[in-house]
């Protein structure tokens, strides 16, 4: 199931009952989703929205699960801009620059900062339990919960950042599987986390802290075209650590993904 589909189908679908909605079945042309880019044939529920697109300046139709990003409710989301007494926009999905999501067969968290946090309280009828939680201690803390979680949470969808890019965002959306590899993802990439790794690297962390920083150091200037793979200092180092080789040796073979495990400890 693509991800925009599952956020749909476990969290957002309340939003249809004030989205004004058509049914591509009663299109003689054939409709595709300006956002997710597939055609309704596709789609898990054959609803769309006509939205007007600003810089073309023409309404283009968005299918209902990529359209709750767009769509502002002061039920379901709160307040985008003003405050509680007055009001001036409603909240939206799609516009929560620096939150997080986690959503499961059972749960639907928003880790939200402080700012957002006031203000998705005010809705009537929140579709999100929130955790208000930002920064790096939001990763840490989503990964705690997914790793707490039991075989029947899963699949589940794990979005570091909603950010405002709605369509590079639907189109890095990835399902999580199990819970020994969580792929994070957000607007700008989709990267995968071995979670044993993850442990090992922490193990090591605790133990051998000038070792890990050795390591870390290493694995940062590859990445950056510093030292070639061939580096005799590194592979000295790695012989006479044991660690540190199973780790090496873990690493996703894509440097921005290496990158962005030594972001996220």
């Amino acid at each position: 199931m693509d991800g925009i589909d599952f956020l749909w189908r476990h969290a957002t679908h309340p939003m249809a009952e004030e989205m004004q909605l058509l049914n591509a079945n009663d299109s003689d042309e054939p409709i595709s989703c300006y956002c997710c880019g597939r055609p309704s044939s596709e789609w898990i529920v054959p609803l769309y929205q006509q939205r007007l697109d600003n810089y073309i300046q023409l309404n283009v139709p968005i299918c209902a699960p990529c359209n709750a990003l767009f769509h502002g409710s002061y039920q379901y989301m709160g307040i985008e801009k003003g405050t509680p007494e007055k009001p001036t926009a409603a909240g939206k999905l799609g516009m929560l620059v620096g939150c997080g999501l986690l959503v499961t067969q059972q749960q639907k968290i928003l880790f939200t900062n402080p700012g957002w946090d006031k203000r998705l309280k005010t809705a009537s009828n929140p579709i999100f339990e929130q955790h208000q939680v930002s920064g790096k201690g939001a990763l840490d803390y989503a990964l705690n919960l997914i790793l707490e979680l039991g075989n029947e949470a899963f699949p589940l969808l794990y979005i570091s950042d909603l950010g405002r890019k709605k369509a590079e965002l639907v189109a890095n959306l990835r399902l999580t599987i199990s819970k020994a590899s969580i792929n994070i993802c957000s607007a700008d990439s989709t990267w995968r986390l071995n979670t044993g790794l993850m442990q090992s690297i922490r193990t090591m962390q605790q133990h051998d802290k000038a070792g890990w920083k050795k390591l870390e150091g290493y694995i940062f200037r590859s990445c950056h075209g510093q030292i070639a793979p061939n580096d005799d200092g590194l592979h000295a180092f790695l012989n006479t650590h044991a660690e540190a080789l199973t780790i090496a040796r873990s690493l996703p073979a894509d440097p921005h993904n290496k990158l962005q495990l030594l972001r996220s400890l």
